[in-house]
């Protein structure tokens, strides 16, 4: 199940436990062409979200290296896709 998920593309189902039952949770790719086309994201932040698609994560150093563009940039198009909702903030800054 995990090497199929993989290789649509989709996160990782989560197994967990709960009382007497096995539970199996699959991951949607609710991140389609059309609802990233409806988002006000720029050409920079897009091409993230395909990155994160298959890295699952990226911080703001990578994301610097990634696109070649300054620091401020970067936190400005990553705080951008956590205030879209694409994306969510982990971890403390500075």
């Amino acid at each position: 199940m995990i090497a199929l998920c993989r290789e649509a593309g989709l996160p990782e189902p989560d197994f967990e436990q709960r009382s007497d039952s096995f539970v199996v949770t699959l991951w949607r790719d609710w991140l389609t062409d059309e609802m990233i086309a409806g988002l006000d994201l720029n050409a920079r932040q897009r091409e993230t979200v395909k990155l994160l698609k298959s890295r699952s994560k990226i911080n703001n150093t990578q994301y610097q290296k990634e696109l070649s563009v300054a620091k401020r940039t970067a936190s400005l198009d990553l705080n951008g896709l956590v205030s879209a909702g694409v994306i969510e903030k982990v971890g403390t800054t500075g």
